[in-house]
């Protein structure tokens, strides 16, 4: 039993907005998608498949056998469109020799749009309800006038997938050359990369936003030794296979590309973010228990030092030496 590493592509389907801070009226949303949003979608899809349909429960078992990272906007080529901090022109965003100011890729990339509630009486504004919604764009918005030619965005991260291995819920196994989760009780089976198809993910999802394809199937990396450290396609860092936890390793002057939790204890040049989430609550349910994980390094910021990761089961990241993912449970 130990951990696999794979690499998927998502291609965006409708509009993500993904929630970040509100300037005015303006609800922004982040660059990424964090891997949260992604375990968020496959414990909604997979709990009604089911006995049950316990959402808790298959929650914490896709949280023992599963690791995601952050999913980035990648548009084909080599071109990852991960952050950077740069000191004279702030966040920058792709591989250095083709790299994108933040304004650039905002304006490739962001779109927006104003909504109000209406008086149904007077069919007029109600006054202080106007509100506009930032989002990734499924297309990428150029200046070419040429309306048959649209380049299609993607988003794509790494997924560690622990196998074989067994939970309280289901079991991970691989068959046919696939991984599949089969359920304790009934041995009901359902083949993960038919489950993550088609996931939605962000907010507004009830007008359609958020809608991703799965493009082939997730892709296994691997080393020419069992033991030897594995370089991450499209994701700066090395990773080495391990029975226990998902560690990665980062250089000095490489930028994170996951929330660094405890930032006293990583020396790193970039920003500083408080992590904010929404999880299930046992009384009210979904969504209704605000969680904060306190002030941590964005994605971007610029290792000082090399150090070495713990991945945690929603994509955020403690430095070794700091807070054990063992002593937050």
């Amino acid at each position: 039993m130990s951990w696999s590493l794979y690499t998927w592509t998502f291609r965006l389907r409708s509009p993500l907005h993904v929630g970040f801070h509100k300037t005015m009226h303006l609800f922004r949303t982040r660059p990424y998608a964090p891997g949260k949003l992604v375990w968020g979608a496959l414990t909604a899809k997979l709990a009604p498949l089911f006995p049950l349909s316990d959402y808790l429960k298959t929650g914490q078992a896709l949280e023992e056998v599963f690791r995601f990272s952050n999913l980035y906007l990648y548009t084909g080529g080599d071109t990852l469109y991960l952050p950077r901090y740069t000191e004279r022109e702030g966040l920058k965003f792709g591989l250095a020799d083709k790299s994108l100011t933040r304004r650039d890729f905002e304006k490739y990339f962001f779109s927006s749009m104003a909504s109000t509630a209406v008086k149904p009486e007077t069919f007029t504004a109600e006054e202080g309800l106007l509100h506009q919604v930032e989002f990734i764009n499924p297309y990428l918005i150029s200046s070419r006038t040429d309306a048959d030619n649209f380049t299609p965005v993607y988003l794509r991260g790494l997924l560690w997938i622990k196998k074989p291995a067994e939970t309280a819920v289901f079991q991970v196994i691989e068959k046919d050359g696939g991984i599949v989760l089969s359920q304790n009780d009934t041995n009901s089976e359902v083949n993960f990369a038919e489950l993550v198809k088609r996931l939605q993910i962000g907010g507004e999802r009830k007008y359609g936003f958020g809608l991703l394809e799965l493009q082939g199937i997730p892709e296994q990396i691997l080393g020419s030794d069992g033991n030897e450290a594995i370089t991450l396609p499209g994701f700066p860092g090395r990773w080495r296979p391990d029975k226990e936890v998902v560690r990665i390793g980062l250089g000095q002057d490489e930028p994170l590309w996951g929330h660094v939790l405890s930032p006293e204890k990583v020396p790193c040049r970039g920003f500083l973010e408080p992590l904010v989430g929404r999880n299930w609550d046992m009384v009210k349910g979904a969504g209704q228990n605000i969680k904060s994980e306190g002030l941590a390094w964005a994605p971007g910021s610029l290792l000082q030092e090399a150090r070495t990761f713990e991945v945690t089961p929603h994509g955020t990241w403690f430095a070794d030496g700091g807070t054990s993912l063992k002593e937050t449970t």
